[in-house]
């Protein structure tokens, strides 16, 4: 099974001039979001400690930015169509949940009109952020 989780980034503006003494100043602006596909069993599926540890993983927030999860579908493995849950647009990031780590990895486009993929992207996702980023480039980019 799949679970397509959608996010949402948003940017405090407020926060680039703020000198850390009082209070923050306060001018989000949402800047996109995300777009999860998480492999998991059905056992997970129905596990809210699954969801809980998986939303940890996902979703920040600071004075400066934060990201939230703004939906979620669960799709079986034979009626998953990337087509259909990413935008046209998006890149999905490909994670698997293990022991309170998200392990992604993301294709990395070229930016010409062919849209193909030049090479892909992974890191470990957990509630502390990311880590052990790595970028292995397959081809030249146009």
């Amino acid at each position: 099974m799949k679970l397509v989780i959608h996010t949402q980034f948003r940017e405090n503006y407020g926060a680039h001039d703020w000198d850390g003494k009082g209070l923050c100043p306060q001018y989000w602006k949402n800047k996109g979001g995300d777009t999860y596909v998480v492999e998991c069993t059905l056992e997970q599926a129905q596990d809210a400690g699954f969801y809980a540890q998986l939303g940890r993983c996902i979703a920040h927030r600071s004075d400066y930015s934060e990201e939230y999860i703004i939906s979620e579908t669960l799709v079986d493995d034979v009626d998953f169509d990337a087509d259909r849950v990413v935008e046209e647009w998006d890149t999905a990031i490909y994670a698997t949940l293990e022991n309170g780590v998200l392990e992604c990895v993301r294709d990395q486009k070229s930016y010409d009109i062919s849209n193909r993929v030049i090479g892909f992207r992974t890191w470990l996702q957990d509630a502390d952020g990311k880590s052990n980023i790595s970028y292995v480039q397959t081809e030249e980019a146009a």
